[in-house]
């Protein structure tokens, strides 16, 4: 539980440095075609490079490139080293809402599975990355 809550808390503070119109408590606007292999491989690099204490690399938006710095990216990598070596993006679903497009993944590890969400822009850059409570 303490490192699900320590988990909670460090993608929350990445919420607090990259700032969106978008929250992830508001009702779903709209529905959205399922990501295509590239969308998801893409999604899994720049998962992968953060849950391994790196800045990823990529087409992001210039609020998340200057919102993930060393220092946060090193406090979420110490969040998920609790369940071991990051694997695999497993889609759950999509939406979309104010002009965002909402992915929903599993993102599963050697211990265990985190919910985490991706949201794109209308270019397709990536404009935020959260914990989803509502994936198993």
């Amino acid at each position: 539980m303490i490192r699900k809550l320590a988990r909670a808390s460090l993608l929350l503070a990445l919420l607090s440095c990259i700032a969106l119109p978008v929250t992830a408590q508001e009702p779903a606007g709209g529905t959205v075609a399922p990501p295509d292999s590239a969308l998801t491989a893409r999604f899994s690099s720049f998962f992968g490079a953060v849950a391994s204490g790196h800045v990823p690399g990529g087409n992001l938006t210039p609020q998340v490139k200057s919102g993930l710095t060393q220092q946060l990216i090193a406090q979420i990598d110490s969040g998920f080293s609790s369940l071991g070596h990051f694997h695999r993006l497993e889609f759950v679903s999509a939406d979309s809402m104010q002009g965002y497009a909402r992915y929903h993944y599993r993102a599963v590890f050697d211990n265990g599975a985190q919910g985490v969400m991706f949201i794109t822009d209308s270019s397709g850059a990536i404009a935020g990355f959260f914990e989803d409570p509502s994936v198993q």
